[in-house]
């Protein structure tokens, strides 16, 4: 069996990557969150992408990749993520406990 064979049979549903990469559908949405890092007040970000899996933030900070942050988004309790990108002021960060599905849906169309 080849290499290709054995990373298909090993992958399950939940597994699979969307063409873009990611393992959960992301929505662009526009809103402000609250962000913070261990040991520093909280303050506002830009939101602009949202999946189950995690989102992608404005800020004018500059969290090194790897950090641990915590971000509230309206209406739910503060989330802990992992900065996993950073792109100038962009940083794409990754839920470490995803949302439930129905959880994201309903953030993604409220905040767009």
């Amino acid at each position: 069996m080849g290499l290709n064979t054995v990373a298909n049979a090993c992958t399950t549903d939940t597994e699979d990557l969307s063409p873009q990469g990611r393992r959960a559908e992301r929505a662009t949405v526009r809103a402000r969150a609250r962000y913070r890092e261990a040991g520093f007040n909280p303050f506002d970000v830009e939101l602009f992408d949202l999946s189950s899996t995690g989102f992608r933030m404005i800020t004018f900070s500059r969290p090194q990749i790897g950090k641990q942050i915590w971000v509230n988004l309206p209406g739910l309790q503060p989330l802990e993520a992992v900065i996993r990108r950073a792109d100038g002021n962009s940083f794409g960060c990754e839920f470490v406990y995803p949302l439930h599905p129905s959880v994201a849906a309903h953030m993604q169309s409220k905040l767009r």
